[in-house]
């Protein structure tokens, strides 16, 4: 059975919130940041978050944050001069107020373009219990530090984000901007965001009994080859499950192993951002599986630097934007592939009333950005003096200027992005 009367009454609440929001003195649901701790560190006055304000781990993502880490000069030297090889070593952090002793950290991602520019501008994966076990901050067991490589404006990834918390049907991490600081020493304005594991299936689901699958590159489902998923937590080492939903793509009952709504909101805000590096972009990557312990299964979205207009092709220190995603397609959201390359989406977009729903969550999405792109002066005033005095920028500090302007930018990107789904959805009827 479809689930499409639960999904229309969600998009109905969906729209209705979206129109509060933007009844809220016009500004989208973007409102001062709280929660947190009490202390004057914690979070950066007068920053604005876009979307609703998350109690979630006692409000440590609700505005910048600034995280200071000690490391032993020896333990440091072994997590940058070895990076590629993602070691951790142990450290302590002070977090938003809160001091947190025995944590590991170590580089994460993609280390050649760092290395190739010589400014030490490493990601970062941060985790409480490396050395100290069942250890967590405010409930939450591991951070990402995210270096804007590929980004002088330093909000692309943010921006998907904060999409993404505009709509509580969807489970997606949360995220906002972190501005580090290691022995002391100001290392630059970062994008802090959730990890996917047990902190985060617990928060969005509740618990954390199910199995948590990985897709990495080559994650298309247009095989029974699933060498390319790993298994993150639980207990299907044979990842019996995701075979069973690889068959049902061909055999059929896709519907009773899938939530539909995850995959349909998925694809929508991935095409309207024009997500590369995702299920539907080149290298079908990036993304997430978990069933739950009842057996469903849900899509998970993960990193966002390559979107509006942004490519892995980029020179690291040139700066450039591939207008020809601005066109890209969201009735065949597929980046110029087949819709036989991603079978998990275009299975679904083949069924007329599913089709219809992923149509009016574009929709929301798309309006959504829309109001988003009036408000990054805003975004920009929020973020400005930690960019300017960032000692380790990817790109001149006059390039990241311009992309608040129009023209072959980020702001110019959006708002032509905006403008084609418009016109793209009108042309679809919807």
């Amino acid at each position: 059975m479809r689930k499409t009367l639960r999904t229309k009454i969600l998009s109905l609440l969906l729209c209705l919130v979206f129109v509060f929001l933007c009844s809220c003195n016009g500004d989208l649901g973007i409102k001062p940041s709280g929660g947190g701790t009490d202390t004057e560190e914690t979070q950066s006055e007068g920053f604005a978050v876009i979307g609703k304000v998350s109690k979630a781990y006692e409000g440590i993502f609700n505005g910048i944050t600034d995280i200071k880490i000690t490391i032993g000069e020896a333990e440091l030297a072994t997590v940058l001069d070895h990076a590629d090889a993602g070691i951790y070593c142990e450290c302590s952090a002070r977090i938003g107020g809160t001091l947190v002793a025995g944590i590991g950290i170590k580089p994460r991602g993609n280390t050649n373009y760092v290395t190739d520019t010589g400014n030490g501008r490493y990601s970062f994966k941060l985790k409480f219990n490396k050395y100290t076990k069942g250890q967590k901050l405010n409930g939450l067991d591991e951070l990402d530090l995210n270096n804007m490589s590929y980004d002088p404006s330093y909000l692309r990834e943010y921006l998907a984000y904060a999409l993404l918390s505009l709509d509580s049907g969807i489970a997606a991490p949360l995220a906002t901007f972190a501005k580090l600081y290691i022995n002391d020493e100001y290392y630059g304005l970062y994008l802090m965001a959730e990890c996917v594991d047990e902190s985060f299936l617990k928060r969005c689901f509740g618990d954390a009994e199910g199995d948590l699958y990985e897709a990495g590159k080559g994650s298309a489902l247009i095989s029974n080859d699933l060498s390319t998923f790993s298994l993150e937590r639980g207990t299907d080492e044979s990842l019996s499950k995701l075979t069973a939903l690889y068959n049902a793509l061909y055999d059929g009952g896709l519907d009773d192993l899938l939530d539909v709504e995850s995959v349909l909101r998925y694809a929508a805000v991935i095409s309207v951002i024009c997500g590369q590096e995702s299920y539907l972009g080149p290298r079908a990557e990036s993304y997430y599986l978990y069933c739950d312990a009842d057996g469903e299964i849900h899509m998970i979205p993960r990193d966002f630097k390559l979107s509006f207009g942004t490519d892995s092709e980029f020179k690291k220190t040139e700066y450039y934007i591939d207008k020809s995603y601005i066109s890209l397609s969201v009735t065949e959201p597929y980046f110029g592939l087949n819709g036989e390359d991603r079978p998990l989406v275009s299975r679904l977009l083949e069924d007329p009333e599913y089709n219809k729903e992923y149509l009016s969550y574009v929709k929301y999405y798309n309006d959504a950005l829309a109001e988003i792109l009036n408000k990054l002066p805003e975004l920009k005033a929020a973020i400005d003096g930690a960019v300017k005095d960032d000692p380790r920028k990817f790109y001149d500090i006059s390039v990241y200027e311009s992309e608040f302007m129009d023209g072959d930018t980020l702001y110019g990107f959006i708002k032509s992005r905006c403008e084609n789904v418009t016109s793209q959805l009108a042309e679809a009827g919807k």
